[in-house]
């Protein structure tokens, strides 16, 4: 454990912490964060962070804004995976600011590519993505799309992802509820700083859950562009969703295109089934009842998300 997590870790043990950490988070964001940004030509209010809990729709999200882009521009055929990822190419917290290591560094570890001019049509100038919890220091003039996704289905995904589809990871987990058991204070930490951060008002935070993203794209893809202050065309909404399929994403990993570039060592498709309730035929009754009542005593209702 680096000093920048054991400080972190230390500091969920004492009252003041927090007072302490937005403090040389203020320190980092005016000394490096903004630098950082500029050297690229951006500032803060320049960006979309798609700031997600993982496997809840983050490159999904993206494709569909990407194929808005396309459509818009009279792209007949939509974005592949991997002309998405040129157009977004960089990972916040990998190229702009490393969160895991404030405050004292290293910041970053790869360089930023120079955002891609074809994003300014939907009124921003970057649109980057994060798994991280929400930022309250560096995000507070960003426009920040949060994704989540039940934590049961998360758990299924993420087994899929990151254990079946990996034979050679030397500690691979045996089940879904072991992911759970093994995620459970990041995902819990994840989703409250997100709630926390839309209950207060202060910042251009837009919650969406990925099974309301799945259902019904059109509605929540026109939803975020008026939030983002454009006026959408229905007919491109229509196709850049068409284009941004589940079967047709398929088609093209096949024909190698890569939906994540940093999805190492995996074998098959990046892309799940996208079900909502899979989480049914890997928990019983009685896992259910312990996830209900562990969610419970971190003030989170799991029937509150969207479960089948």
């Amino acid at each position: 454990m680096n000093v920048n997590r054991l400080m972190r870790h230390v500091g969920r043990y004492v009252p003041a912490y927090s007072l302490i950490e937005k403090s040389m988070n203020k320190s980092v964001n005016k000394g490096y964060y903004r630098n950082r940004l500029s050297e690229v030509g951006l500032v803060d209010s320049d960006m979309l962070i798609v700031g997600t809990v993982a496997r809840s729709g983050t490159h999904y999200a993206m494709l569909l804004l990407a194929n808005y882009i396309a459509h818009s521009a009279g792209q007949k055929d939509g974005y592949s995976p991997s002309e998405m990822n040129d157009l977004f190419p960089n990972n916040w917290h990998l190229s702009y600011l490393n969160y895991h290591n404030i405050p004292f560094g290293p910041y970053n570890n790869r360089s930023i590519a120079v955002p891609d001019k074809r994003i300014n049509c939907l009124g921003v100038n970057e649109i980057t993505r994060s798994h991280a919890v929400f930022q309250r220091v560096f995000w507070k003039n960003s426009k920040v799309l949060h994704l989540y996704r039940n934590p049961l289905d998360y758990s299924v995904s993420l087994y899929n992802y990151k254990h079946k589809k990996r034979p050679d990871l030397p500690d691979r987990l045996a089940s879904p509820n072991d992911v759970l058991e093994l995620k459970f204070e990041n995902y819990v930490a994840m989703y409250k700083s997100y709630v926390q951060a839309a209950r207060s008002g202060k910042y251009r935070l837009f919650r969406l859950a990925y099974e309301e993203l799945i259902r019904s794209p059109e509605f929540y893809l026109d939803a975020i562009l008026r939030w983002m202050g454009l006026e959408p065309s229905a007919d491109i909404v229509v196709k850049a969703v068409e284009s941004s399929s589940i079967k047709r994403t398929k088609e093209q990993e096949a024909k190698g295109s890569v939906v994540n570039p940093t999805a190492l060592g995996l074998k098959g498709s990046f892309i799940s089934s996208g079900v909502v309730g899979q989480w049914r035929s890997h928990y019983s009754d009685s896992e259910f009842r312990y996830w209900e009542q562990k969610f419970e005593s971190e003030g989170i209702n799991l029937n509150s998300f969207i479960l089948e």
